[in-house]
Order: structure tokens, then sequence, then C-alpha cells
């Protein structure tokens, strides 16, 4: 699913805009897009690039705000942002992975723009959505803290790294285990308001996993979301068998996941 975000500018110079421009362009190959908008289309701006060194674009700012503050604006500066720093700064000179990264890091956090997340995916993130995926999600268990407790429970890095950016968006605190024991282990430990398990794991496997889970008292009611690269109806139904309250195939797009996390836990909001 691709998207094409509008970009509105205030007061930058024309060395810059023609840098922003040359940036989209080199970027038209992701599923994340930006297209500048002339200063009479602004109002359609889904980000707005404000330069705060320039006392009248400011002002021209603060103009345009009173009838459209419902967008989010990004504060272009040469000054190192403040730490920890409340609003969004784009630092100067204007670089490829810097203006990426930023506006990025936007439409995760206010339009929760998130196609590139697919666990089990073999496509790999490009450095400056990674960087900005990690960024939101920290921020987001930094701010949000649901209080939400998940177990994610998969011997694959790549899936690990990814639920914890998937999870943190809903600002979860999340424990990983590599095997089936450490997973019992954790299980016995803490009570956890979902659990994500994968099938196949080294030692015990997902099944027995899910049926001592669910045997046990402190955890027989908790969620169980089965992930894995099988799909057939046999596998689903010995899911199903063990316990399990969904299964997911690999690769899972985001937009399912937040399916499973909305059905479960409907008090849960990605990004606050």
């Amino acid at each position: 699913m691709d998207k094409t975000f509008k970009v509105g500018v205030f007061g930058l110079a024309p060395n810059e805009v023609n840098t922003l421009g040359s940036i989209f362009k080199l970027a038209a190959t992701r599923s994340r897009k930006y297209v500048m908008v002339s200063s009479a289309e602004r109002a359609s701006a889904e980000i707005l690039l404000v330069d705060v060194d320039s006392a009248n674009a400011i002002s021209e700012w603060k103009s345009f705000s009173v009838h459209h503050n419902n967008i989010p604006i990004v504060k272009v500066t040469k000054a190192t942002p403040p730490e920890p720093a409340q609003e969004t700064y784009l630092r100067r000179p204007l670089t490829l992975k810097r203006v990426l990264e930023v506006l990025d890091k936007v439409t995760i956090d206010v339009h929760k723009f998130v196609p590139e997340l697919v666990v089990g995916g073999d496509t790999p993130l490009d450095e400056a959505t990674s960087a900005a995926l990690q960024g939101a999600a920290h921020s987001a268990q930094q701010t949000t803290r649901t209080g939400i407790k998940a177990l994610v429970v998969d011997d694959s890095l790549p899936v690990r790294k990814s639920m914890e950016i998937q999870l943190g968006l809903y600002g979860m605190e999340i424990d990983f285990a590599e095997t089936g024991e450490e997973a019992l282990e954790f299980a016995k430990q803490k009570v956890y308001d979902i659990i994500f398990l994968d099938l196949m794991l080294p030692g015990i496997d997902g099944y027995k996993v899910c049926k001592v889970i669910k045997s046990e008292k402190i955890s027989k009611n908790t969620p169980v979301v089965m992930l894995t690269g099988k799909g057939s109806r046999f596998d689903k139904l010995r899911g199903t068998m063990a316990g399990a309250s969904v299964y997911l195939t690999k690769p899972v797009e985001q937009a399912k996941l937040r399916e499973v996390i909305k059905q479960f836990l409907p008090n849960a909001e990605a990004g606050g």
C-alpha cells in the first residue's frame, strides 16, 4: 500500500526547497512518498515544514495556523533540538536521511501509516524508515505507557525486532523469549495481557507451549496469538485445539496485526 503525503513549507530558502524536491524524487520508489505543495495549497498539506530561524516564516505560519491548527509541523533549524524535544525538529543542512527519517516519523506518529511493518517478511527496511519506526516506538513507550504487558516468543531476531516496533507503537511493555522453555518461565512469573507465540521453536514447539500456558491458573485466560509460516487447515486446527485464540500465517502485515490487537485489547491504540 503506497501513499503520498503532501508537504507545505514556510520560509525555506530556494536552495532548500530544491533540495527537498530532489529528495522527494529520489524517494519516489518507496511506499511512503512525499510531494511539495504550493503556498496556495498549504491548507491541504499533511505535514508543514516551518523555518523557525526566520521571524517572518514564524509569523506567516502563526497567521496560517489560526484557521489550520490541525496540521503537524516540523521545525526546521540550524540549532541542536532540545533534549528531550517535545516537538519535531529537522536540523540543517537538509540531507536525504535526515529529511526522510523525520518525515517518516511524523507519518507514523500522527497519521499511523506503517505499511512496512510485516512480521516475518523478507523485504528489508531502508535506513531512514527503520530509524523512524524505532524512534516512534520508543516515543510511544515513553509517553503512552498503556500498562499492557506482552510476551513475544520467536527464535527469529528480525521477527522479534519487528514485533518490538509494532507493539512499542502501542506503548506496551514487552518481554521476549527465543525458546518454548524460556516462554514458560516468563509465563509463570508474570501475568501478560497477550502472548504472541511462534509455532516452530527450538526444543518445545509452540503447540506444547500453548497447552501448558492454557493449563496454568496464572495464564489460562491470556489470549495467545500463534504466529507461523504454516497455514494449512490442519495446522490451524492443531493451534485451536492447543488453546490458541487466533492463528496468523507469516508474513503478517501491520493492518492484520492491528485487527488482532483491537480484538483482544480494545483499549490499546497505536501512537496514543
